[in-house]
């Protein structure tokens, strides 16, 4: 390892409080969205990210795949707690796991419950009709007949 790296990490461990649950909570930094934010190598970049780079044998990231936690915590940094993962994985799988999903009746903003859902998917009407009975677009239809959306 360079003698930069090793400063770097010196730098990184400075920020941090470890916890008895083994995170690496962040205390330094931070983006307007509240991530952690650490300079590496002249670029500022979200400190877990940064933390697989440092940390592991990683060179560089996986394009197209962002950085998740296991351990459900945005403010740690503890690379035994990252991994990359695809987009669909960290907000599908990881919300319905955690319990922040709130598609269906749990989201406030929803135009159908889950008896709409049902009849819809019986109905012999054509989208176009039932987009109109429901007071839905035609494409919210077709991705409840696809069950895209509204999965049981």
């Amino acid at each position: 390892m360079t003698n930069d790296s090793e400063k770097d990490k010196e730098r990184f461990l400075k920020n941090i409080e470890k916890d008895a649950s083994g995170c690496w909570r962040w205390c330094a930094g931070r983006f307007s969205d509240g991530y952690a934010a650490f300079c590496l190598r002249g670029r500022t970049l979200l400190a877990h990210r940064a933390s697989l780079l440092l940390f592991t044998e990683k060179k560089e990231l996986t394009p197209g795949l962002v950085v998740c936690h296991s351990c459900r915590n945005k403010d740690c940094v503890n690379p035994e707690h990252l991994s990359e993962k695809t987009k669909e994985e960290n907000n599908g799988s990881d919300r319905i796991r955690d319990g922040t999903d709130i598609g269906g009746e749990r989201n406030p903003r929803s135009k159908l419950c889950w008896d709409a859902v049902r009849r819809i998917r019986q109905s012999q009407e054509s989208r176009k009709t039932l987009a109109e009975c429901y007071g839905v677009s035609k494409s919210c239809i077709i991705s409840v007949l696809r069950n895209k959306t509204w999965k049981e």
